[in-house]
């Protein structure tokens, strides 16, 4: 029977963590077997065998993870943990980093994408490296991240927007910024992207999030209030052919202009349903691709 990984609720380690039941009752549905994991134990301590000590796998088999965000390193200690019990998750460690990670799948996405730029965290303290790493931008606006999160929910202004790439003045004070409120969770370095304003103008942008199993779009949600209009299908059918990973969201957005932007990729396991109706026709995919992958 394939397996479902998801995350213990902390409090009652034999339940799944509040935020994944209507996810486990939809798997269960769909003819999923239920196990589960200790998150803290596996992305802060980075223990696998710890994180799964309570965890049923059974006999093993095909199986598909569900939760909270883990750092690469934790995902591929997991995959080696779960594989020695005759477990496959359905994506591998290459394919998670290369969808959790912005630069990862930036080559195979970039004509639908805006320009992306990246430094890695061993030189974010070279300012040549910066310099040259801004240029192609010119005076152009960018925003700012890291490899997987950045700050724009509180700190636009301040941490993640930059108005003219080529005032190394501003650039330097939002990174500064950027890196005091990242702490030691900054993932990987420096990712920059031109910006593009999106509608509406004026308020939070209007964003749809795709998920993509094996190269399909299983299906398109808002991630907004109202009714935005879908991206078109022969660009999500485009994107999801390109998606280097077996398993992944992807979200859209258009501009002022009406064109269609991918923003970004993310893993499957980790990314949030934008509706909790998108639960039954996901875990129904899943199912087909475990089974797919159990016969390849």
């Amino acid at each position: 029977m394939p397996i479902l990984l998801t995350c213990a609720d902390p409090l009652e380690p034999k339940k799944a963590d509040p935020a994944f039941r209507a996810e486990v009752e939809a798997a269960r549905a769909a003819g999923f077997a239920i196990a589960l994991l200790d998150h803290d134990e596996l992305d802060r301590r980075v223990d696998p065998a710890a994180a799964l000590r309570r965890a049923r796998l059974g006999e093993g088999g095909p199986a598909v993870y569900r939760g909270w965000m883990l750092r690469s390193e934790a995902y591929a200690r997991l995959f080696e943990a779960l594989a020695e019990r005759g477990v496959t998750l359905l994506t591998a460690p290459a394919a998670y980093e290369a969808c959790h990670h912005a630069p990862g799948s930036y080559p195979a996405l970039a004509p639908w994408m805006p320009r992306t730029a990246w430094l890695p965290l061993e030189r974010i303290d070279d300012a040549a490296s910066l310099r040259a790493t801004l240029a192609p931008f010119g005076s152009s606006p960018v925003i700012l991240k890291d490899w997987v999160k950045s700050q724009a929910s509180g700190y636009w202004d301040e941490a993640c927007f930059i108005p003219d790439a080529s005032d190394a003045a501003r650039a330097d004070a939002v990174i500064a910024r950027f890196r005091a409120l990242q702490g030691e969770s900054l993932e990987g370095g420096l990712v920059f992207k031109a910006y593009v304003p999106l509608r509406p103008l004026g308020g939070p942008a209007h964003e749809d999030r795709a998920f993509i199993v094996r190269g399909q779009v299983v299906g398109c949600w808002s991630r907004s209030e109202g009714p935005p209009p879908s991206p078109p299908s022969d660009l999500l059918a485009a994107i999801a052919a390109a998606v280097p990973s077996p398993f992944a969201s992807a979200d859209l957005a258009q501009d002022s202009d009406g064109r269609w932007w991918l923003l970004e990729v993310g893993d499957g396991g980790v990314s949030g349903l934008p509706d909790p109706q998108a639960a039954t026709p996901l875990f129904a995919a899943l199912l087909a691709a475990l089974a797919a992958a159990a016969t390849a």
